[in-house]
């Protein structure tokens, strides 16, 4: 199923909205993130909770993204705070 737009998978029945566990992918397209940026994320543990589904797989679960986006929202300036990724030198 195609769906055009910008309705995401919560809001078009049959498209997914069943799935348990989103793979990191799915994640990524939802939060409107890059992969890389959720990785680093989940590396430094500042992103959404995530599954191991095996050694090399892993998986988010729906509550975990809508508690991790509703963690972040505000309702201002100046209470949005983003800590930068720190590069090493």
């Amino acid at each position: 199923m195609t769906v055009r737009g910008s309705a995401s998978m919560l809001d078009v029945p049959g498209a997914g909205a069943s799935r348990l566990v989103l793979t990191e992918k799915q994640a990524t397209e939802e939060l409107g993130l890059s992969a890389r940026t959720l990785q680093a994320m989940r590396t430094a543990g500042t992103g959404p909770a995530f599954i191991r589904l095996s050694e090399r797989r892993i998986g988010y679960s729906r509550e975990a993204l809508q508690a991790w986006i509703a963690a972040r929202s505000v309702k201002s300036t100046s209470e949005a705070t983003v800590r930068r990724l720190e590069v090493a030198r």
